[in-house]
C-alpha cells in the first residue's frame, strides 16, 4: 500500500486525540475551571469542565480519575465516575491537524473530597458554580447544548464542528436506553 492510498489518519496528516471531560458535583454546584493562567491557551477565557488527553494505553475511566486529580488535587475512585456521553470535535485544532474524541463523565464528590481541592492549577482557577448558573458562563458555543443533557443525567452523543473558533454546525442527541 503506498502513501497515496492511505487515509489522513494512516498517513499521519490528521491525528485523533482521545480525551476525557469530567464534571464533579457537590450540593447542586459543579466544579469548573476558568482558563485564565496558561499563555497562548487555545481555551483562554473559557470556562470548562476538567480533563484532557488520555495517556497511551489508558482507559477513559482511568484517564478521568487521573486528570481530575492532576487538575484539582482531589483523589477519586473509578466507581464514583458515571459515563454520560461522547463528543467528537472534527478538526477542532486545525493548526495541529487534530480531531478530538472525548468521553464525558460526571461524579458526585463527598464533603471530605471537596476539602482536598486546590484553587489554582497551571491552566486556570477552579470554582464551584451553582448548576443553575452553568449555562450562563462564557463557554464554548456548543457546550450549553451537551451540558443540558449532563445536568439532566441523560446520556448523549454529539459532534461539534468549529471553524475559526466558532460553532459552524452540530449534531447532539440523547442516547435512549
Amino acid at each position: 500500500m503506498n502513501i497515496m492510498s492511505k487515509n489522513a489518519y494512516e498517513s499521519g496528516k490528521q491525528k485523533m486525540i482521545p480525551a476525557v471531560l469530567v464534571y464533579a458535583f457537590f450540593e447542586n454546584k459543579v466544579l469548573m475551571i476558568h482558563r485564565n493562567k496558561k499563555e497562548n491557551d487555545f481555551h483562554e477565557g473559557k470556562w470548562n469542565g476538567l480533563g484532557g488527553k488520555l495517556n497511551p494505553g489508558e482507559t477513559a475511566i482511568d484517564g478521568a480519575v487521573r486528570e481530575f486529580e492532576e487538575e484539582s488535587g482531589c483523589i477519586t475512585h473509578v466507581d464514583q465516575w458515571q459515563w454520560v456521553g461522547h463528543l467528537s470535535f472534527p478538526n477542532f485544532k486545525p493548526h495541529k491537524s487534530e480531531d478530538w474524541s472525548v468521553t464525558v463523565f460526571r461524579a458526585e464528590l463527598t464533603k471530605v473530597q471537596t476539602k482536598q481541592l486546590i484553587e489554582v492549577n497551571l491552566e486556570g482557577t477552579l470554582h464551584w458554580v451553582p448548576s443553575s448558573d452553568l449555562l450562563s458562563l462564557p463557554l464554548w458555543e456548543g457546550d450549553p447544548i451537551f451540558l443540558t443533557y449532563l445536568l439532566k443525567k441523560a446520556p448523549f452523543e454529539g459532534t461539534f464542528f468549529y471553524v475559526d473558533g466558532k460553532l459552524d454546525r452540530f449534531f447532539c442527541n440523547p442516547i435512549l436506553c
